[in-house]
């Protein structure tokens, strides 16, 4: 009798102690997270740009691929400004 009734007050100490920590544990797995969203690129930022093969022999196709070369560069460093202005305008936002 003296071994049940000894189990039973500690149950009765264990019991509360499980009650609060389950709380505990319910409550922080309740809060959720914010959500962050990234703004998108405009598509035109970010198109398919085609590179051009070079199928040259002679120095003079080289001269005409570096030409090529050298315009298709421009768009793409065209593009990065762009980029580049549009991801400051979002940071002001």
């Amino acid at each position: 009798m003296k071994l049940l009734n000894l189990s039973l007050h500690k149950r009765k100490a264990v019991m509360p102690i499980t009650a609060m920590l389950l709380a505990l544990l319910s409550t922080s797995c309740a809060k959720n997270e914010p959500i962050v969203a990234c703004p998108i690129l405009p598509a035109a930022f970010i198109s398919h740009l085609d590179k051009t093969p070079f199928n040259g022999h002679t120095y003079g196709d080289v001269t005409q691929y570096a030409v090529i070369l050298k315009r298709e560069r421009d768009i793409c460093l065209n593009r990065v400004d762009k980029i580049r202005k549009w991801r400051v305008e979002q940071a002001q936002k």
